[in-house]
This record gives C-alpha cells, sequence and structure tokens, in this order.
C-alpha cells in the first residue's frame, strides 16, 4: 500500500495493550538507570572518606609524612584542653602538699634562748618607738666567749678573769660606744631575766638604758650552759 515501508508490509499492528506493556518496560530501564540503592550510597561514602582521611595528615604535616607528626598534632584539639596532662595534675597535687618540716632541725636551747631574747629586747624597743636591733655574729661570738668565761667561776662580772669589757667590747663593735649586760637564767627562764632588766629605774647607765639606748642598731648575744645556769651575755653596738 501507498506511504507503508517495505519492512512494515504484512505485519499486523500492536494492539494498544501490547504498547502499553512496552512503554511501561522502557520507562523502568530508565529509572533504573538513575536510582542508586542505600547500601551502595553508603559504600560510595565510605570511600569518599577514606581518601578525605588519608589525605588529611599529609596536608596538615606539609612537607613532612605522617610519621614525622607529633602525637599532639595527630590527636584531635579538643581532647587537647579537655583535661590538664598527668605531670600538670602532678605538679598541682605537689603544690597543695602541706609543708614537710620535719627536714628542719629544731633550735638548740642555746639558740633558742638567743633569739627568745632578741625578740624581747626588739618587742621592748618598739613599743617605745625606738629601732629594733639586728644580730651581729662576730659580736655575737664575742659575747659567747665572756659567759663561757663566766661559767668557770660560777657568777657573772664584766671586768673579770677574761679581762674587762672595754676591752672585748669596743673591739668588738669596732667603736669605743658599747652597751653590755649580763646575768643567770635558771630553767630557760629567759623572759624573767629580761623582766629583771627591764625593772631598774631609769639611770645613765645600767641593764635597762643599754636596752633602750636609741643610738644603738645591732647587738651580739651569747649564752652558754654552765654547771649552775644558763650564762647569757648581751654585747650592744651602734
Amino acid at each position: 500500500m501507498p506511504g507503508l515501508s517495505p519492512r512494515s508490509e504484512g505485519r499486523p499492528p500492536l494492539s494498544l495493550a501490547a504498547r502499553a506493556a512496552i512503554y511501561a518496560l522502557l520507562a523502568g530501564l530508565v529509572v533504573a538507570s538513575f536510582v542508586v540503592t542505600p547500601g551502595r550510597a553508603g559504600a560510595v561514602r565510605s570511600a569518599d572518606q577514606a581518601t578525605v582521611g588519608r589525605a588529611l595528615p599529609a596536608a596538615r604535616g606539609l612537607a613532612r609524612s605522617v610519621r614525622d607528626a607529633t602525637d599532639a598534632e595527630l590527636q584531635p584539639a579538643a581532647h587537647a584542653s579537655a583535661s590538664p596532662s598527668l605531670a600538670a595534675r602532678t605538679q598541682v597535687l605537689i603544690l597543695d602538699q602541706p609543708t614537710d618540716d620535719s627536714s628542719v632541725a629544731p633550735l638548740s636551747p642555746v639558740a633558742a634562748a638567743e633569739l627568745r631574747m632578741l625578740t624581747l629586747i626588739n618587742a621592748s624597743r618598739v613599743n617605745r618607738g625606738l629601732v629594733a636591733l639586728t644580730m651581729d655574729e662576730s659580736v655575737q661570738a664575742v659575747a659567747r666567749e665572756h659567759s663561757a668565761a663566766e661559767t668557770g667561776v660560777r657568777y657573772v662580772y664584766h671586768d673579770g678573769p677574761d679581762g674587762n669589757a672595754r676591752a672585748r667590747d669596743a673591739a668588738a663593735c669596732g667603736t669605743d660606744w658599747y652597751g653590755e649586760n649580763t646575768g643567770k637564767v635558771w630553767n630557760e627562764n629567759i623572759d624573767a631575766l629580761h623582766r629583771e632588766f627591764m625593772s631598774e629605774p631609769w639611770e645613765p647607765i645600767n641593764h635597762r638604758t643599754n636596752i633602750m639606748g636609741p643610738l644603738f642598731r645591732r647587738v651580739g648575744i651569747g649564752a652558754v650552759i654552765g654547771p649552775d645556769a644558763m650564762y647569757m651575755t648581751m654585747v650592744f653596738c651602734r
């Protein structure tokens, strides 16, 4: 028949139901070629993340390899600041511990007595508006020698077996202006000796005026334990 191709001659036309079936099959094939199943999508994302994960350390280290990176660099920043390091925690614990005074040697009775007398003298001076005295170790050595000499005769003196106060104390102080107190202490009662000195009247030269001398700045306090008491000498210097 005119208008028909040679290939279509003698072939009956498709029915409407057959055409609908062919169209449905073609549409399914097209949709299937563009839909990715959930399982495959997860695999693709995992592959992409693995690639990025391998690249990040190399990019962060620049020219260095991943093995050259330090542990601090490889750890996330959140973990680095979450808690102090073990060294920091240990340091805090050490700083918080109370100081152990067991390693500090206690003062001997003689040293404690000397320090106590210095404290009492300075308390009396400061209460009257005077300058506190400082302990002079070289003068203290001279005072101890005199106290030791007194223990040999069992009485206190200024001029005696070891010479006179002027010869001892002027040389120790480095000036002719000096003062000397000496006394006995029983039962380590330093306060009693100081009260005895301070109970004296205000006179030009006595134990009290030596303690309260406004021009004195240094003192040497030397104590020695004798057979009958503790002997204590105080040498005051400008």
